[in-house]
């Protein structure tokens, strides 16, 4: 099996406004690949709750550069999670297929084949995996003849 892996594209500069949805549009227009996942990298802090006005809630949603690690479709009970947390594990009990770095909008992609796989972010030494699926599948990412957008986002210090 091989992988190819691709991070940054077409533009060095990185977005500083936290304008996410904009730099979704921007991370949109980097796509290279026909057959694998990409999507932005992305890291919520602050108060996120919706507020009337005139109160304002003290949310950013950023991209960031992180680390991405590629494995197998795993289930949740068969990763090593950290205590007292719902979404860092040590370990996965499979070692990973690849890993890429998202660029400095948070943009990241990689060529997979078909197949089901499950992404984790590297934070702080800890696995980062936030979503599951109805069997339990930690971020789970189906690759089936095309394309698939997954964005990562990291809400650990966000407030809902």
């Amino acid at each position: 099996m091989t992988f190819v892996v691709y991070a940054c594209h077409k533009s060095n500069t990185a977005t500083t406004d936290c304008d996410i949805q904009n730099t979704y549009a921007q991370n949109a227009k980097k796509v290279t690949i026909t057959k694998g996942v990409w999507g932005t990298v992305s890291l919520m802090e602050g108060n996120c709750m919706p507020m009337v006005p005139p109160a304002t809630n003290t949310c950013k949603h950023c991209p960031v550069q992180r680390i991405i690690k590629v494995y197998p479709y795993t289930l949740i009970q068969n990763a090593t999670s950290v205590p007292n947390t719902a979404s860092f594990f040590e370990s996965f009990n499979i070692p990973a297929l690849a890993e890429i770095t998202a660029d400095a909008n948070g943009f990241y992609e990689i060529n997979l084949p078909d197949g089901q796989y499950s992404l984790a972010l590297v934070e702080n030494g800890k696995l980062y995996a936030s979503g599951l699926d109805g069997q339990g599948g930690l971020n789970p990412v189906t690759i089936n003849g095309g394309v698939q957008k997954v964005n990562l986002i990291m809400t650990y210090k966000a407030v809902f």
